[in-house]
C-alpha cells in the first residue's frame, strides 16, 4: 500500500514536468497577428465579425501547439524544416521570416500551411529541437 501511494504522489509530480514543453501559442497576440499578415484588402475578409476570423482563431486556439523533440527524433522522422514553408504574402507582400524563433512571439498565421491537411503536419524551427505540430482538423469542425 505505502508503494502505490509514494507511486502515485511521484506521478503527480511528474506529471506538470512531462507536459511542460508543449505550448500553444499565446490566444492574447491573435489579433496583433492578424493585423500583421491581414492589411489592405484582407482587413474587411479578417474582421472579428466575419466567419472566416472565427474560424481562424478557432484553428489558432485549438490546433497549433510548440513543443520540444530529441534531434535525433527529428532527423529520423526527416520534418520539414520552417523556412522551407512559404510566406502567406496574399495581403502583406513586405511579410518577412523571423530571424531568430522564438516561441512566444512567432506568427503562424505569416506562413502558408496546409491547414486542411488529414494528418498532423511537423515543423522545426530551423537549428533547433522546437517543433510546431498542426493538428488536423476533426470531421465535425
Amino acid at each position: 500500500m505505502k508503494n502505490i501511494i509514494t507511486s502515485a504522489i511521484f506521478l503527480l509530480l511528474l506529471f506538470p514536468v512531462v507536459y511542460a514543453q508543449t505550448q500553444q501559442p499565446p490566444s492574447e497576440k491573435f489579433d496583433q497577428y492578424i493585423a500583421e499578415v491581414f492589411i489592405g484588402d484582407g482587413v474587411s475578409q479578417m474582421s472579428p465579425e466575419t466567419l472566416k476570423y472565427t474560424y481562424v482563431k478557432k484553428m489558432y486556439d485549438n490546433r497549433i501547439h510548440f513543443d520540444s523533440y530529441s534531434a535525433v527524433n527529428i532527423v529520423a522522422k526527416g520534418y520539414e524544416n520552417l523556412s522551407s514553408v512559404p510566406l502567406n504574402t496574399t495581403y502583406n507582400g513586405a511579410l518577412q521570416r523571423d530571424a531568430v524563433f522564438d516561441v512566444a512571439t512567432f506568427n503562424p498565421l505569416k506562413y502558408n500551411f496546409d491547414y486542411h491537411a488529414r494528418a498532423a503536419q511537423v515543423f522545426v524551427f530551423d537549428g533547433t529541437t522546437t517543433v510546431m505540430i498542426i493538428y488536423p482538423q476533426s470531421i465535425s469542425q
